[in-house]
């Protein structure tokens, strides 16, 4: 994405300082001097501490632990100075890998486990550090490298640059946008538990999409999807919703993450979703009105009663959601509800005490093939 105007600039701000918060890891793609290093070491003003590694100063110890021996014979790995000040700092951090299309295939193998399991030698740093790198197209970095499938599909990927709207704003007044860093609203589960939802709903549809490693390198190298990446695209998106993000915003979070292609067809899928609320359907089952509903779109709502049922579980809520799965099936047949009477059936979403309903006698073959069938 091209970025010319001040509202594009704050629109990839927010889309960051979205993942920074979320604590997903993100990579900045933008030409050397575009201010990609200011603009992530600007958190500092806001309370975070930001350790920056410049990727070309860097080996593989320096992820990975430098092997010492110890005085008893055995062999640790020692982590390196930026790591231990990022475990001792008490509050909100970032890790900052600079240069990151400089680094090497075994430099990129080493940052892995940083990123997924947070560990760093011997360090196991707190969960509110958030990862976040810079790197420049190959076809300008020093000495760049594509980057691996493995450690791009780790990352969101956002474009970055400075339009001169902003630049000479910045440039005459000193003052430059601040990116926004968000704390996780209370309704935050509420929303995550929509677009996981409403990305269920898409993959089933779209299988094909689930994952799609692209086949040229260069295309390796920048987002595509994979469950990983879609479980990013959702917590994102959910994020974005959650604290008033613009619909570009999210845009740029679910493209970051899975691609252009998918994300585009994912956010044109759920535009023409008109999906009723999962509460009201619990609260007023007669509501229900599955005849001449899509499969889909069937699909779709009765996952959310299931999120809405496995969020807050009493027996009656359990008992409704079987109903409204048997209504489902009687409107449009069963496959759709299968999977969402599949789940409510499991010991871990049945409340304990919680009565069948006779209506389960819809599924009775379905449940006997998985092996949860009822006793009562």
């Amino acid at each position: 994405m091209s970025i010319r105007t001040r509202t594009e600039y704050e629109h990839a701000l927010a889309a960051l300082g979205i993942c920074i918060s979320a604590r997903i890891p993100v990579l900045l793609w933008g030409n050397p001097g575009e201010g990609k290093t200011a603009t992530v070491e600007s958190a500092r003003t806001q309370g975070w501490h930001v350790e920056t590694v410049i990727i070309t100063h860097s080996e593989p110890s320096d992820f990975a632990g430098l092997p010492v021996v110890t005085p008893a014979g055995d062999v640790s790995l020692a982590p390196p100075a930026w790591a231990k000040r990022l475990a001792e700092f008490d509050g909100p951090s970032i890790a900052f890998f600079d240069e990151f299309s400089t680094a090497s295939p075994a430099l990129q193998a080493a940052a892995l486990r940083p990123l997924t399991h947070y560990q760093v030698g011997t360090i196991q740093l707190p969960d509110t550090v958030a990862f976040v790198a810079a790197a420049n197209p190959s076809d300008v970095a020093a000495a760049g490298w594509e980057l691996a499938a493995p450690t791009a599909s780790r990352f969101v990927h956002l474009d970055f640059a400075m339009p001169f709207e902003v630049f000479s704003e910045g440039l005459v007044t000193g003052h430059w946008p601040a990116m926004p860093v968000y704390t996780i609203p209370d309704d935050y589960p509420t929303f995550l538990d929509q677009e996981r939802v409403l990305v269920a709903g898409f993959l089933l549809a779209r299988e094909s999409q689930l994952s799609s490693i692209p086949a040229s390198s260069a295309a390796r190298g920048r987002a595509f999807p994979t469950p990983r990446t879609w479980d990013y695209a959702s917590r994102l998106a959910a994020l974005a919703k959650a604290v008033g993000a613009p619909a570009e915003v999210r845009r740029l979070l679910v493209s970051g993450a899975v691609g252009e292609a998918a994300a585009f067809e994912y956010l044109r899928w759920v535009a023409s979703q008109d999906l009723p609320d999962p509460e009201a359907l619990l609260a007023d089952p007669t509501s229900a009105a599955f005849d001449g509903m899509r499969a889909d779109r069937v699909y779709v709502t009765l996952q959310g009663v299931l999120a809405a049922v496995s969020r807050r579980a009493t027996p009656q809520r359990w008992s409704t959601a079987i109903d409204l799965c048997a209504a489902a099936a009687d409107a449009v047949g069963i496959d759709p509800a299968v999977p969402a009477i599949r789940s409510l059936m499991r010991p871990t979403v049945r409340p304990a005490g919680a009565a069948v309903p006779t209506s389960i006698k819809t599924f009775a073959p379905t449940l006997a093939l998985a092996g949860l069938l009822p006793s009562v």
